[in-house]
């Protein structure tokens, strides 16, 4: 397949061999989060934002396995170094065992878990940065930053968290969600955790919850929360805030700069840990290595995973626990998810993707803004680099769009209650954007 030249191309969506495959899966698989009538034909041709599934209809694949694939389909280094990696167990107790490949790691030809975490640091050494542990998922890395805070801490362990938050499902990492009632429901949570509203407002002061008036003061429903004469927890029984720099599942809220500018005080003023979920905005996709850049902000753990390709929980080495304390079987020992983790770092600097991301963002967020001056049912178009939304006016309207898209060859999927969320691949290019274009007004058009 000639990335220059494939175009998506539908004869017959969702057809017979792709409805048996599902059917073939599903019939012994758990329900999930499937979206059904979009299988990956992994021995067909794919390149960049474009597969084909098992009938041959070619689709732009702009989720980009939400944002776990950062360079698309078969890049073409990624897939050489997949072909040298010869390694069995694959998978090894990681965390009690250190594996190298050859004498010298100065010199050694496919990437370990050692390099990947010299590769970390270089991108997060900026932050103050210098230690890291790997896991399996970010639900993974959320948990070990809790757990490395309440460690720290070591008080009644109160987290603060935000409303659309969405940050695991694990017990723990779900407690913390705040996004959608399926993700939560029946499931007991870990205690003391506190919500409080994530401002989204584009103008600022805002009108919104996150500001209130006490005693003639204005102050945020955070900094009353703690403040000495009229706070309710003491700040010395916080263990940690957690919140996503821009929110993912949640909407892809981009959140307010004067918010984001008094959580980072408030931090810094009560010494509480400050944990940067980064599982879906980082890693260089708004154009920065890591979304809380944006913002001036200097957290003390950031969660990352999906585009790096296995779960991280990075921090400095004083905000870690002793030995003991956090490990994990498989954590640490992911051969080949290490390899191309380290290889994809160094493909996005190499390339200067964080540039790509930024230019290649701006135009999309443009395109999409003259979708929603064309669609009256548009609310918003939003984003930052390659993390980008359109909001529409209600679900059953998304819903429709996201499922014509899929019928014109369009992959996208949906976040929060309303909003259609973009991940193309951090290597992009303008024509791509544009057939998304195409195919995303014709489906608009429809939904009217």
């Amino acid at each position: 397949m000639d990335r220059d030249l494939a175009k998506p191309c539908v004869k017959k969506f969702n057809g017979p061999k792709t409805r048996h495959w599902n059917s073939f899966h599903l019939k012994y698989a758990a329900p999930a989060t499937y979206h059904q009538g979009f299988i990956w034909d992994r021995k067909k041709p794919a390149i960049g934002p474009f597969m084909t599934d098992p009938d041959g209809n070619v689709f732009l694949d702009f989720v980009s396995h939400v944002g776990s694939s950062p360079l698309g389909y078969n890049q073409p280094e990624l897939v050489a170094l997949m072909k040298k990696i010869q390694i069995e167990p694959d998978r090894y107790a990681g965390s009690d065992i250190i594996s190298v490949y050859g004498d010298d790691p100065e010199s050694c030809e496919i990437p370990t878990t050692s390099h990947l975490h010299h590769k970390v640091h270089e991108i997060t050494k900026h932050l103050g940065f210098n230690k890291a542990f790997f896991s399996n998922s970010g639900a993974e890395a959320v948990e070990n930053a809790i757990k490395a805070a309440y460690d720290h801490r070591k008080n009644r362990g109160y987290g603060f968290t935000f409303l659309g938050a969405f940050h695991g499902r694990t017990l723990g990492s779900l407690s913390l969600n705040r996004s959608k009632v399926v993700q939560r429901r029946y499931y007991p949570e870990i205690p003391n955790i506190v919500p409080f509203h994530y401002c989204c407002c584009k103008t600022h002061p805002c009108a919104c919850e996150w500001t209130i008036v006490e005693n003639k003061r204005k102050i945020s429903q955070l900094r009353a929360t703690l403040d000495k004469q009229i706070g309710i927890i003491d700040p010395k029984e916080v263990a940690y805030i957690i919140l996503e720099p821009i929110q993912g599942e949640g909407g892809y809220n981009v959140p307010n700069r004067e918010f984001m500018k008094e959580v980072q005080e408030i931090s810094d003023q009560y010494n509480i840990p400050l944990i940067c979920d980064e599982i879906q905005s980082g890693m260089g996709r708004t154009g920065e290595w890591w979304a809380c850049e944006h913002y001036g902000m200097k957290p003390d753990y950031i969660t990352a995973a999906k585009a790096l390709r296995v779960g991280a929980t990075i921090g400095k080495s004083s905000m870690f626990p002793e030995s003991g304390r956090i490990s994990s079987t498989w954590g640490e020992g992911n051969a080949t998810a290490s390899a191309v983790g380290y290889k994809t770092i160094e493909l996005i600097q190499r390339d200067n993707l964080l540039r790509n991301a930024r230019e290649k963002g701006t135009y999309l967020v443009k395109r999409l803004e003259e979708l929603q001056t064309k669609h009256s049912f548009v609310v918003d178009a939003r984003g930052i680099g390659l993390m980008d939304a359109l909001e529409l006016d209600n679900q059953k309207r998304r819903d429709k769009v996201l499922r014509d898209c899929l019928k014109g060859g369009l992959f996208l999927i949906g976040c929060g209650f309303k909003t259609i969320r973009f991940l193309p691949p951090l290597d992009v290019r303008a024509r791509e954007i544009d057939l998304c274009i195409d195919i995303l007004d014709s489906a608009l058009k429809k939904a009217k």
